[in-house]
């Protein structure tokens, strides 16, 4: 099952975004690789052949190459820092993908299909199964001393589920809302951990209203949460106004569990305390002052 088809991605510090190869003949070239989907679903049995694509768009002015690979995906925190690089128990589907090449080159405004075969080992143990799918622009001709070459790379999660014994279970940890907050943005999250052998989807989001029951901000979205991990699922917005009482409402589903919750938050920046506290010091010492006179 494929999931999120979108116009690119930005992936844990990956940056599909528009960077160039600046020279100094030429600020008008503009390279731009972006990958769709962000993320590949699959169910399969032990032993099972799969054949799949993405897709690679060129959407700069500048023609390219670029290779892909597979790495191993798992992650090292709550707040879901990825890892690319260490091989564990469940970050090894990348190992099963085989492309059907190692390259391509591509031109402006052009689409290609990447395609893949992933072939799941006859001894694979049921449960999650996780990689990511890299595409990384490579450079072209020779480099001068006045050119600024990077290269950009961009890249879809693989989660994989291997059929037969699978668990599915969660637990909801709760919110973390305070109501004392000093500075931007108006911090709101919850916490859900996985205690299956394979992945789930979580979906959460956020209505902040004002004093007045206007509604200020909403937020929706869907997030996995990997097998023996806690998930920080965030809901914060970005921009409130500097100072204001808001009332917060989440809400959180997965599997059997739909948990929602009520918070208030009292937006003040410090500088207001320290203001008040000035004052409330200056009246106290104007107070003992008139005391001294009589």
């Amino acid at each position: 099952m494929q999931v999120g088809l979108l116009s690119g991605l930005l992936l844990f510090g990956l940056v599909p975004t528009p960077v160039s190869a600046v020279q100094a003949t030429d600020q008008a070239v503009r390279e731009s690789i972006l990958l769709s989907p962000t993320s590949k679903h699959y169910e399969l049995d032990a032993g099972a052949t799969k054949r799949d694509s993405f897709k690679i768009v060129n959407d700069g002015t500048a023609k390219f190459s670029f290779t892909v690979y597979a790495r191993p995906y798992s992650v090292n925190n709550e707040e879901y820092t990825p890892n690319f690089e260490t091989d564990t128990k469940n970050g090894d589907a990348y190992k099963w993908v085989q492309f059907d090449q190692p390259s391509y080159q591509i031109d402006p405004g052009k689409t290609i299909e990447v395609a893949y075969t992933i072939r799941v080992p006859e001894n694979a143990q049921p449960g999650g199964h996780y990689g990511v799918l890299f595409a990384e622009t490579q450079p072209s001709g020779q480099v001068n001393g006045t050119a600024i070459i990077r290269k950009k790379r961009v890249g879809a999660i693989l989660y994989t589920t291997v059929k037969g014994d699978v668990t599915l279970a969660g637990d909801y940890i709760g919110p973390d809302v305070p109501f004392w907050q000093f500075k931007r943005p108006l911090a709101a999250s919850q916490r859900v951990k996985n205690n299956g052998n394979t992945d789930f989807s979580v979906k959460h989001g956020v209505v902040v209203s004002d004093f007045f029951g206007a509604v200020k901000y909403r937020s929706e979205k869907e997030q996995f949460v990997l097998p023996d991990t806690t998930r920080r699922l965030v809901n914060d917005w970005t921009n409130p106004s500097w100072i204001g009482l808001y009332r917060v409402e989440l809400n959180t589903q997965f599997l059997d569990t739909n948990a929602s919750s009520t918070h208030y938050v009292l937006m003040v920046p410090i500088w207001a305390y320290m203001v008040l506290g000035l004052l409330i010091g200056a009246r106290v010492l104007y107070a003992v002052a008139q005391r001294k006179r009589k």
